[in-house]
């Protein structure tokens, strides 16, 4: 069984894609078990979204941009104006 640093690691360096098929089904058992990892991956996907939409963004669209950290830090409060 893979320990949590192990599957951050592989999912992190996206080494899970080229990983043997063994490799692979224990990051799936892992992640069908561990809560943390689970959220931790989602948490990545959520950061990529958040660059891929930025790098397509104007560089002064202030608004958007605040949106974009509200989608990826939920519980982040707004600085004042």
């Amino acid at each position: 069984m893979l320990r949590c640093n192990e599957v951050t690691r592989l999912c992190a360096s996206e080494e899970i894609d080229g990983a043997p098929l063994k490799t692979r089904l224990a990051v799936r058992l892992h992640l069908m078990m561990c809560e943390h990892c689970r959220r931790y991956v989602r948490e990545l996907a959520r950061i990529g979204e958040a660059v891929r939409s930025l790098a397509v963004s104007e560089p002064d669209d202030a608004d958007r941009d605040e949106a974009l950290l509200r989608r990826v830090l939920p519980d982040r409060t707004p600085p004042p104006s």
